[in-house]
């Protein structure tokens, strides 16, 4: 594939490495990997406090869906070239405001 696009899915799924490596077994060479994601707070806030008291009940009522995975920086460890990853809070949905987006590439 050129391309793969990734949006708010990475929180549910059961190994997250494990799925950045079909993404990557999928892409073609220098094929790129478009993403956007929700993710923990920084430690030691308010809001990942909220986060990891609520994860458990996050997982149950919305399909496994995690509050406190650091995804970005999965992503930034694994086999990914030119990784371009961004962080913005969207304050409208408080408890996800957390977002990594960007791209890396093959």
């Amino acid at each position: 594939m050129d391309a793969v696009v990734c949006t708010l899915a990475l929180c549910s799924v059961k190994d997250v490495g494990k799925t950045l490596k079909e993404v990557q077994r999928v892409l073609k060479p220098r094929g790129q990997f478009i993403f956007i994601e929700h993710v923990a707070a920084p430690d030691g806030t308010s809001l990942r406090f909220w986060q990891s008291l609520l994860d458990p009940l996050q997982q149950f009522v919305s399909d496994g869906c995690h509050l406190t995975r650091e995804t970005g920086e999965v992503i930034r460890g694994s086999r990914f070239s030119d990784a371009s990853i961004n962080m913005t809070y969207i304050p409208s949905i408080s408890l996800i405001s957390p977002h990594v987006f960007g791209t890396a590439y093959k």
